[in-house]
């Protein structure tokens, strides 16, 4: 019996011991989600906007409609307003390219920095000349 008695606070003290490291893996696990979440929903939004350019008879003429688009997408994020400086809508006669730069996110629980994220997508105008 008395060997038991010397043992009884050992499990809270190997709790004590195991818990900061369980827990800060299970909320990076959490965080890096959360960062996936935004890149995938960014690229999402890039390629709405690049999808509906390039059914347009003049892109670069109606970059602001494109942008317009990219927002209206984006407001499903939840984290930060995606901006018109950070849409950026290029036309070279043959393709679109929709690019959303310097998207701001913050880690939550990981005493990382911020990031910033870019995505774009690029499709092929549908009204160019077939060769």
């Amino acid at each position: 019996m008395i060997g038991i008695r010397n043992e009884r606070g050992s499990v809270a003290v190997e709790f004590g011991l195991i818990a900061p490291i369980f827990f800060l893996l299970l909320f990076g696990i959490i965080d890096f989600g959360r960062a996936f979440y935004t890149v995938h929903d960014l690229a999402a939004a890039t390629r709405e906007g690049a999808r509906y350019a390039a059914t347009l008879d003049d892109p670069a003429g109606r970059a602001d409609e494109v942008r317009a688009v990219v927002r209206n997408f984006a407001l499903t994020f939840g984290g930060d307003i995606v901006t018109d400086g950070q849409i950026e809508v290029d036309f070279d006669g043959q393709s679109v390219v929709v690019r959303i730069r310097d998207y701001p996110f913050e880690f939550i629980v990981l005493p990382l920095s911020d990031v910033n994220l870019t995505r774009q997508a690029t499709l092929r105008w549908e009204r160019a000349a077939v060769t």
